[in-house]
């Protein structure tokens, strides 16, 4: 099993209102990590027990023996986590989870918020003959992140915010289906991260022009590692009762959106 164990941080800016971006340097995880999986952050002390659980952020980028995460603060947890600085330690659980398949020769990235990315990692793994476009979204100008990720790796983008204060005014998923509809000859694959009525709308999108889709799905992950059954997804495919349910920590972040009972997941929710 992978190990926690304390980090160096390199370097941590706010990219945008309340979204940081920090850089560990983690040569393990780095040599590891691939698009779509998470590390598991303790955003405190070892010594001290508040806040108690970990938070999953997923990784951004791995290179040069460092990753990269980005996250917004919205409660104990990530507000502690932007209070540090380069140089002081952090301690990582990591690389977890299941990845992205490899990019298809046409593929689309949809990512919305913090959803983005895991996106720009994949755009990352991206060769010259593949056809890859992102679709990105956020609620202003203001919170669009990655985009000169997505840029350095020659990926173009396409914008859509809620106030349409930059790109397309409305949501990421009218953007996709505009695509979907262009490439209608050439069967893309969509690859997802986001707010799950947004994966849930991609889903059915997908669904409806028959292309495959993988979604990670964003979900709090008390343990990480599959010992608490607290992230629980209901499936459609199982053959068995007692397969009806993957947990998103090691049978996920990333699963195919055909399997994912998305009416059931989302009353649950």
């Amino acid at each position: 099993m992978t190990k926690a164990e304390n980090y160096r941080i390199l370097d941590q800016e706010e990219v945008a209102p309340q979204h940081f971006r920090m850089k560990i340097k983690a040569p393990i995880i780095a040599a590891q990590a691939q698009a779509g999986q998470f590390v598991h952050v303790l955003p405190r002390s070892a010594f001290i027990f508040d806040p108690l659980l970990r938070r999953a952020f997923s990784i951004l980028k791995a290179d040069d023996g460092a990753i990269d995460i980005l996250y917004r603060v919205e409660g104990r947890g990530t507000s502690l986590l932007s209070s540090l600085k380069a140089g002081d330690s952090i301690n990582l659980l990591g690389p977890l989870g299941q990845n992205f398949e490899p990019l298809y020769n046409s593929s689309l990235l949809v990512g919305g918020g913090v959803g983005v990315p895991p996106m720009a990692m994949l755009a990352s793994t991206r060769n010259e003959s593949q056809d890859t476009r992102a679709i990105i979204g956020a609620r202003t100008k203001a919170d669009l992140i990655c985009l000169e990720d997505f840029g350095n790796y020659g990926v173009p983008v396409d914008i859509a915010t809620d106030d349409g204060s930059r790109g397309y005014k409305g949501r990421v998923t009218d953007l996709l289906e505009m695509q979907l509809r262009a490439r209608s000859d050439t069967k893309p694959r969509v690859y997802a991260c986001g707010p799950l009525p947004m994966l849930r709308a991609v889903a059915k999108l997908c669904r409806e022009y028959s292309v495959e889709a993988q979604v990670s799905l964003e979900e709090n992950l008390p343990c990480g590692v599959g010992v608490c059954n607290g992230c629980v997804v209901p499936i459609v495919t199982a053959e068995r009762d007692y397969d009806r349910f993957r947990r998103i920590c090691i049978q996920g972040p990333v699963m195919w959106a055909s399997e994912v009972d998305w009416e059931q997941y989302e009353s649950a929710c």
